[in-house]
């Protein structure tokens, strides 16, 4: 126990803490590059834009890194918040007593970021990788993203790195654990430890790649479907998920996701425009109508009151 509070909860206050600041730090990282994605290719439609880490490589490179940051990929700063909240819930699970709540939200947040990286999977190679669009209502081509939007963004891309691997040393021992006047609690997880060995794998990969190129590699031409790739064959950001769109079970879900069925704020657009067709149509510019109204609302009050006051 940490000043009369459970250890999950002060790591669901810290880690809560920690997730809004890196928030604020990847979100605005990819805002920046999209806007500078969207003035280059002239245009936001992802199905126009395509090709565009060429023009735009440091924008392409702290895109790449906000997004693995906010899809909670390992080693950056989105990891080790989300780390912490996850411990927080299966800790304040396990002082209750058991129970499956904890559990139904744990699953819920792991798959919410699944989901989020393989939206991003999405963006990423619809704006930056793959072809770029060649269609006869292509925009025109905009001017690059300034000195001052590449620095930007590479600053809060580094962040993301540096508060992803040093998250215990800078942003938790100098800004969360003092905020929340609590000594700093461990989290089980070893940053520069996983980040050493992620690097190493990843090394390893590469020397395995390159004693496989020693060797006469057989090369051959590419195949989506059966079809041989051509050069005026390109993906859509349309096409993305057309697997997913097509299974039987999931198909129905991702048609109404596509009619924004599950978006929150559009469902409460709709709620308050609903509401207030209503209050439209109850104006009615008479003055007897409003009259009723005002009577009908007064004898609501005194019914009321008299009711309370039995």
């Amino acid at each position: 126990m940490i000043l009369g509070i459970g250890t999950g909860s002060v790591l669901g206050i810290a880690g809560g803490l920690f997730h809004m600041l890196n928030n604020a730090i990847y979100k605005s990282c990819l805002f920046l590059t999209a806007g500078a994605a969207e003035r280059r290719a002239g245009t936001g439609d992802l199905d126009k834009m395509g090709g565009l880490y060429k023009a735009l490589p440091a924008t392409f490179l702290a895109a790449v890194i906000a997004a693995l940051a906010i899809s909670g990929v390992p080693p950056f700063n989105g990891f080790f918040s989300k780390w912490m909240v996850y411990q927080a819930v299966i800790s304040m699970g396990q002082m209750s007593g058991g129970g499956w709540l904890w559990i139904v939200l744990l699953v819920a947040a792991v798959f919410g970021s699944a989901l989020t990286l393989a939206s991003f999977v999405k963006v990423i190679h619809s704006v930056f990788l793959g072809q770029p669009y060649g269609g006869p209502d292509k925009p025109p081509v905009g001017p690059k993203a300034g000195l001052l939007v590449q620095l930007s963004v590479l600053v809060l891309a580094a962040l993301c790195v540096i508060f992803g691997i040093w998250a215990v040393q800078i942003p938790l021992a100098k800004m969360i654990y003092p905020a929340t006047t609590a000594p700093g609690v461990l989290t089980g997880w070893q940053p520069q430890l996983a980040t050493g060995l992620i690097l190493l794998s990843i090394a390893g990969g590469l020397v395995i790649y390159l004693l496989g190129t020693v060797s006469k590699v057989r090369r051959d031409d590419g195949y989506v479907g059966g079809a041989k790739i051509t050069a005026d064959m390109r993906f859509s950001a349309g096409d993305f998920y057309q697997t997913i769109s097509r299974m039987p079970f999931l198909r129905r879900f991702y048609a109404q996701a596509r009619q924004s069925s599950y978006d929150l704020y559009d469902l409460g657009r709709r709620l308050t425009f609903y509401v207030g067709s209503i209050l439209r149509a109850l104006h009615s510019g008479l003055l007897l109508t409003y009259v009723a109204w005002c009577i009908f609302g007064l004898l609501i009050l005194v019914w009321f009151f008299l009711s309370v006051g039995r």
